[in-house]
């Protein structure tokens, strides 16, 4: 082959390759306008995601932008790089999709499963199948909600509580980044209260527990990133040589833990709990195995740490941004203070406790964005205005839904960017009717069965600051908040700071 020829060649199979690569990378190009759907054109490469890679604007953010623009349809599409994604933003829609067809939206849509990993692919919110879910969730909810079993980890609570009370008046008088504190109380709570475990990360974080409750709630092991990529790359091979993605020397670790907080008599962990509903049952075949138990536990961090610790630290940095507000829980506090602690029980009736809780939950939803995805065919029925044609969802097609958009919709929410709490106080003259599926910050269907145990987390936490301090903004407290991509969560780009001054030094 000559020089001539060389140089043809080489120019044609970098045109066919260059071809093949644009039509691969605008395969998806036309999705939404062959639907009828309202959609924004996207770039070839990066889709719509262009402000969100430049770092002006959140995913959340840019989502937002998109649910103003297309105020006048039920649903938008927008382009994840080149991957098509629909979003509904309709609340009538959303109860015609996600509520009355659940049975058609069982899947969360998560990327762990029971093949990929048996021991947590069995928790309620990665199980498939309705039948299997069901009976979960039954045998589940009675004892994670039973106001037996919350009043029984009261003493627990407590003792975190007052933990975190003393850690923060030894530093009093100090800015602090009140997350990072807060990941510490949640995490030693969550250890007592899911397996009995002793845990006090204020002074000592090097037990072998809090490196595998971490690798849980956030995926850090290194180890399962590489899985993760492994699961995506070669799915078949990874099936083929039977790969978990739990290391089978920490389910082991974890299961011993389950069992020495099972066999403590007297103890009120979710272990024993557990342990003890699963003795009850009278069908063999329906009882769960140690290791089911112990994933069911392992759940507290899987399901429910980050929810807990971001509602936990955005209310408090809340607090101290808002005088008013917390003047108002330390007086309604007070008034049920019966000598120096106030009884679990009673914080159940502080209405304005409440208010606050719903409050953060809905302008900083733990869960930003709910999806979904489909299981059996389903049709989504065309508009009456006849803008858009029906759209036909197959097996594996996910629907989503932005709870940030919708929370901070000023058509449910007048004001969205103020933190309000009486607008969820009944009878009160700024509360506001609010429509069915505008407020859903623990989701749809499953949801969270926890979700009264993260508020009795949080409500109990609340209580004991406000009680002891009193909050105000850290210096390095930017305002408004900047905030940063953290998968479907919220995260605060420089820190939440937050000055703490002890009430009794004041006084």
């Amino acid at each position: 082959m000559n020089q001539e020829d060389l140089y043809w060649f080489t120019f044609i199979l970098v045109t066919l390759l260059g071809f093949y690569t644009y039509k691969l990378l605008t395969r998806n190009r036309w999705y939404f306008r062959v639907l009828r759907v309202p959609h924004k054109k996207p770039h070839f490469i990066y889709g719509n995601l262009s402000d969100v890679l430049s770092g002006r604007l959140t995913t959340m953010e840019k989502l937002g932008q998109y649910y103003r623009k297309f105020s006048d349809h039920g649903l938008f599409g927008f382009f994840n790089y080149m991957t098509p994604a629909l979003y509904v933003r309709d609340p009538e829609l959303i109860q015609t999709i996600l509520r009355q067809n659940l049975g058609h939206f069982e899947s969360h849509g998560y990327f762990l499963d029971e093949d990929k990993d048996r021991f947590l692919g069995g928790q309620l919110h990665l199980v498939k199948g309705a039948e299997k879910a069901g009976r979960l969730s039954s045998f589940l909810l009675p004892a994670v909600n039973c106001s037996t079993t919350l009043g029984g980890m009261e003493g627990m609570v407590k003792k975190h509580c007052t933990a975190l009370v003393k850690f923060i008046a030894s530093r009093a008088d100090v800015e602090l980044e009140v997350k990072a504190i807060c990941l510490k109380h949640i995490l030693n709570l969550f250890a007592g209260c899911a397996f009995g475990k002793e845990l006090n990360t204020f002074e000592d974080d090097s037990d072998r527990f809090c490196a595998i409750a971490s690798g849980m709630a956030y995926g850090t092991n290194p180890v399962q990133v590489l899985k993760t990529m492994a699961f995506y790359l070669v799915p078949g091979l990874m099936r083929t040589i039977n790969v978990q993605f739990s290391d089978a020397q920490e389910i082991e670790f974890l299961v011993k833990q389950f069992h020495k907080a099972a066999s403590q008599t007297g103890g009120r962990s979710m272990a024993r709990v557990l342990s003890q509903a699963n003795e009850k049952l009278t069908d063999s075949l329906m009882q769960h195995s140690d290791e089911q138990l112990t994933a069911h536990c392992a759940t507290f961090f899987t399901k429910g740490f980050e929810p807990t610790l971001t509602l936990l630290s955005f209310a408090t940095y809340e607090l101290a941004q808002n005088q008013e507000i917390q003047t108002k829980l330390y007086d309604e506090i007070k008034s049920k203070t019966t000598g120096r602690d106030i009884p679990l029980e009673s914080i159940w009736s502080l209405p304005y406790l409440e208010a606050i809780v719903k409050e953060t939950l809905r302008k900083w939803p733990p869960h930003a964005l709910l999806v979904r995805e489909c299981t059996k065919p389903y049709t989504i029925p065309a508009s009456d205005t006849g803008d858009r044609s029906a759209i036909p969802l197959k097996v594996g097609d996910k629907v989503y839904v932005s709870v940030w958009a919708l929370h901070r919709d000023a058509q449910y929410f007048p004001q969205p960017e103020q933190f309000r709490p009486e607008r969820f106080i009944q009878g009160h003259p700024d509360s506001t009717r609010i429509p069915a599926n505008t407020y859903i910050p623990f989701g749809i269907g499953r949801g969270c069965l926890g979700q009264e145990f993260v508020k009795m987390v949080v409500k109990a936490s609340l209580v004991a600051l406000v009680q002891k301090f009193t909050l105000t903004p850290g210096e390095r407290a930017a305002e408004p908040l900047k905030l940063i991509d953290a998968g479907s969560s919220v995260e605060a780009r420089d820190g939440l700071w937050v000055r703490l001054e002890s009430r009794h030094k004041q006084a």
